[in-house]
């Protein structure tokens, strides 16, 4: 097990999930926070953001995505994004070397699934927040990491039965 510096990792992709992550702004000055992302737009001018420690992205899955989309003609599949995942998966893991977290929140989506497995295998903690678009299902990305995951919290009480009991709800974040 790698020794861990009591530093909080928030990470989510761009979007929705950002937004949900911003939520947490409260916890950012509680914490030596780090915030993981692939927004583009994620700096100090953010408000939010004026407590963290640091901005770190992980931009391999958002740069596929946006070579991908460029091809009109090109189908996109699951496929298409693999080589993306594992360079995602080298990016953050490579972050999660740099700061060492003790835990990693995560509101999602893609993001999620590499910290996960890192976290898992470097002993720091992971909270999983699933993503308040869904009330009756998993997102794919649930799916995988709330097996894993030492916590997972959802944003609508009926979710608490799709995870089986073995999620929290403590209401939505935005």
């Amino acid at each position: 097990m790698s020794k861990l510096n009591n530093i909080a990792m928030f990470a989510s992709n761009d979007g929705g999930h950002f937004a949900q992550l911003m939520a947490l702004k409260n916890l950012f000055g509680k914490y030596d926070s780090v915030v993981l992302t692939d927004n583009k737009r994620a700096n100090r001018n953010i408000p939010a953001l004026k407590d963290v420690k640091a901005i770190e992205f992980a931009m391999a899955f958002a740069d596929k995505r946006d070579e991908l989309t460029k091809d009109k003609n090109r189908k996109l599949t699951h496929a298409s994004y693999l080589s993306a995942y594992w360079t995602l998966f080298r990016q953050c893991h490579a972050i999660w070397k740099k700061y060492r977290p003790k835990v990693i929140v995560s509101t999602g989506s893609n993001i999620a699934v590499p910290l996960c497995f890192i976290a898992k295998l470097h002993g720091s903690r992971f909270v999983y927040i699933e993503t308040r678009a869904k009330v009756y299902s998993k997102t794919i990305s649930g799916k995988i990491v709330g097996r894993l995951a030492d916590k997972v919290i959802v944003q609508w009480p009926e979710m608490v039965d799709v995870y089986n009991g073995k999620a929290d709800y403590y209401g939505t974040l935005v």
